[in-house]
């Protein structure tokens, strides 16, 4: 391979060089659709393809031809590659769509080449270079004080929570934040629910912005940070309202290339992660769920791409949903597997602010199309950038994440 490679200095890409190769460039990424004579489903997945319709942002194909491009020197970087590699969204459907070799590696390979593109040091979008200092300062992207990450914590309620306990609720930047309410309506919901766990002060950002971007040197020390949280508080597993925090503490903090980054940074053992979704399916399965009360609503539930095709839970929040008296759940057309990305991922909201809101603006017409009164979801990046869009489109929708749906009327049983 070393006489291949006349761009030696893209030594972290050069190490997925041969997966890079097994690309057949046939083009199935580029677009969501079933196999076989019985397929009842195709449509555009790719949100920059939908988005910039030429080859090289959609789907896989076109950024493993950058790829080797950069890696045989045939051509430099530039601005223009910058915006191929910082406007994908990391949403992970071409990679859902893959039937040859590569398959497994494709985000890596994404994220690989934003890496590289920091440490050439040319063309990063300068909102991405912006919010990536405040991380590294401030331990979260919003430009928020450390000490102010529990402000959304009532002080009588954080004042009950035990010092060391089974689970730690880490709730992440934006619940801490801007979506403040889902933070405290999950605290309240596992104070219902009689779980056993804490909330600490010392969370930092989980890395995924960091990690999704390619900045490997700086997530190093949230990921050593945060890994070693458990320990200090007793627990043996977190439960998070994230799906983002989910997806990086559950897979890269656990699992070595190409699913997570343990191979990287060192591989957290012995503690489990889970979404407050598998907490309540599991204590709905066990009946020790009690609901008084209702939610008489029709709602269409939104897939984020970090829970979803990332993790490939699917079901565990809708069986939750349909557990719920009075709500009908409908569904929209591209759902599941096929989902549609609300267009805030992978740094695109913080870097292409209008591109991430015309995307989710998408969502929300897919969403009004089923009839429904509300969306839900999972993840509160997904929420933020959903509601943001529905305002913005002056759409008859609401929002509201599961935990806010469920919180009001529970019990434990």
């Amino acid at each position: 391979m070393s006489h291949l490679l006349k761009n030696k200095e893209l030594k972290e890409l050069s190490k997925i060089y041969d997966w890079v190769s097994m690309c057949t460039h046939c083009g199935n990424c580029k677009y969501g659709y079933e196999y076989g004579p019985t397929a009842n489903f195709a449509a555009m997945l790719c949100v920059q393809g939908d988005k910039f319709n030429f080859d090289s942002y959609r789907g896989s194909r076109g950024k493993v031809s950058l790829a080797k491009s950069l890696l045989h020197n045939r051509i430099g970087w530039s601005d223009k590659v910058a915006h191929v590699l910082f406007t994908c969204t990391s949403c992970g459907a071409c990679q859902q769509m893959c039937e040859t070799d590569i398959k497994p590696w494709i985000l890596r390979m994404f994220e690989t080449l934003r890496y590289e593109a920091w440490k050439q040091n040319v063309a990063i979008p300068a909102n991405i270079k912006a919010w990536s200092s405040t991380i590294g300062t401030l331990y979260n992207p919003y430009k928020e004080p450390h000490e102010k990450r529990l402000d959304w914590l009532p002080s009588d309620v954080r004042a009950s929570l035990p010092k060391k306990a089974e689970y730690i609720y880490f709730a992440g930047c934006t619940a801490s934040y801007r979506r403040k309410q889902i933070a405290r309506a999950t605290v309240s919901l596992l104070k219902k629910l009689k779980v056993d766990f804490t909330v600490v002060e010392d969370e930092w950002c989980c890395a995924s912005p960091l990690l999704r971007t390619g900045q490997y040197d700086l997530a190093a020390k949230f990921v050593e940070h945060n890994k070693a949280l458990p320990e200090k508080y007793g627990a043996s597993a977190f439960i998070t309202t994230c799906a983002g925090c989910y997806r990086t503490l559950g897979r890269d903090y656990t699992m070595d290339a190409p699913e997570g980054y343990a191979d990287k940074y060192g591989k957290m053992t012995g503690v489990k992660v889970l979404h407050t979704t598998h907490l309540l399916e599991e204590m709905l399965n066990k009946g020790e769920i009690e609901f008084t009360g209702s939610f008489n609503k029709k709602v269409t539930y939104h897939d984020p791409c970090h829970l979803g095709r990332h993790a490939e839970v699917y079901e565990t929040p809708r069986n939750v949903l349909k557990a719920v008296p009075g709500l009908q759940l409908v569904e929209m057309y591209r759902n599941r597997k096929f989902s549609f990305c609300c267009g805030a991922g992978g740094g695109v909201r913080g870097g292409f602010a209008d591109y991430s809101l015309e995307t989710a603006g998408k969502r929300v017409k897919e969403a009004e199309a089923t009839g429904a009164e509300l969306v839900t979801s999972s993840c509160p990046f997904c929420y933020t950038n959903l509601a943001d869009a529905i305002e913005l489109n002056k759409s008859p929708l609401k929002m509201e994440d599961i935990v806010e749906i469920i919180e009001p009327i529970v019990k434990r049983k």
